[in-house]
């Protein structure tokens, strides 16, 4: 049932002049949050991204094994751990979160 929907939706993008799917999901992977639900920073930056109406992936390390994993080889011992682009960030620092989005040319 969803998949005609997805596939009209992307045909009326494609069409449009919206950014593709494809594009959407790129710019979204720019950004990656390892998080937890229960964490206040991540929280921060949740409200820090929306403010400036950055897409994110965000990765639960409690609930997801391949998240755990890849935030341990990230070093994380605390969360957030977020990436942009190649930038580890590691806490909410939202200097520094700024400075990344600005070189990748993301967030207001």
């Amino acid at each position: 049932m969803l998949k005609p929907i997805l596939c009209a939706l992307l045909a009326t993008a494609a069409t449009s002049g919206l950014p593709s799917a494809r594009a959407a999901s790129a710019a979204k992977s720019d950004v990656v949050m390892y998080a937890t639900r229960s964490c206040g920073y991540c929280a921060r930056a949740r409200e820090h991204f929306r403010a400036r109406g950055v897409q994110w992936d965000e990765r639960d390390v409690e609930t997801s094994a391949q998240a755990a994993r890849e935030w341990k080889a990230l070093g994380g011992t605390g969360t957030p751990v977020i990436v942009i682009g190649d930038e580890r960030i590691v806490g909410f620092q939202p200097q520094r979160i700024d400075a990344a989005l600005a070189k990748r040319g993301a967030g207001r």
